[in-house]
């Protein structure tokens, strides 16, 4: 009915079906469109996202992880005698994006997905100062490059789309937003859903509203979406 009323036409080959489930024995069905059966897959990409049938992202960090080292190796070979402002411009334009795209929704709880980013930032720090030596402190570069670790600019990024939220500049609903009275955070604080399984709890809204609720006062009452970035720049939110 949909192709009917927009004079459109789905492709069947082009199409997947992506059961998401963690039941051992799920009951699935055969999906047709036109009378040709869709492919079932594991993973499946949709709108730059690589979607899992267990929600988790490891199949997603791994291909942003080595389309960014990739990026990253290219700039090593064509720049390496460049000044560092242009390499680390070259590395903030082409390499951090690939990092960073959709991070709010794919933002990883485990270990092992956060240091396997932030290690394409240290190894493009190094790439900047020139300095692949093993005694080299890596940390001390960050610093001064005064580059936050990729986890605290996610967490950033996750509280500013809840101000895009809260004050409606985006439209995304408010009905989920459970105002709750405290005497303890910024006055403006809400509901934390309940979360069974690990994966609810670190996801978008749960996991943002900590967030939000543990931002000064100073914060939630800016009156501009570039003055509250510049006061999140000033907390430790990881």
């Amino acid at each position: 009915q949909w192709e009917k009323d927009w004079m459109m036409e789905f492709h069947p080959q082009k199409c997947q079906v992506l059961h998401i489930t963690k039941k051992r024995k799920p009951i699935k069905l055969p999906y047709k469109i036109h009378g040709h059966t869709l492919e079932e897959v594991n993973t499946a990409k949709y709108l730059g996202l690589n979607f899992e049938k267990s929600l988790n992202w490891n199949h997603h960090i791994n291909t942003i992880t080595k389309k960014a080292n990739n990026a990253r190796s290219f700039l090593q070979r064509n720049i390496n005698q460049c000044p560092k402002k242009t390499k680390e411009l070259c590395y903030m334009t082409l390499v951090r994006p690939l990092l960073e795209y959709s991070a709010i929704i794919w933002d990883p709880f485990t270990e092992k997905n956060i240091k396997q980013l932030e290690m394409v930032q240290r190894r493009s720090a190094r790439m900047i100062f020139n300095d692949y030596r093993q005694m080299s402190s890596v940390s001390n570069m960050l610093q001064q490059l005064k580059w936050p670790s990729l986890q605290e600019r996610r967490a950033q990024a996750k509280v500013t789309m809840m101000y895009r939220i809260v004050y409606q500049l985006v439209e995304v609903p408010t009905t989920h937003l459970i105002p709750i009275n405290s005497v303890r955070g910024n006055g403006l604080n809400y509901l934390v859903p309940f979360a069974r399984t690990q994966t609810y709890q670190c996801s978008f809204f749960p996991d943002t509203i900590r967030l939000w609720n543990s931002l000064p006062q100073t914060a939630v009452n800016c009156t501009t979406i570039d003055s509250f970035k510049g006061e999140v720049q000033k907390a430790k939110l990881r």
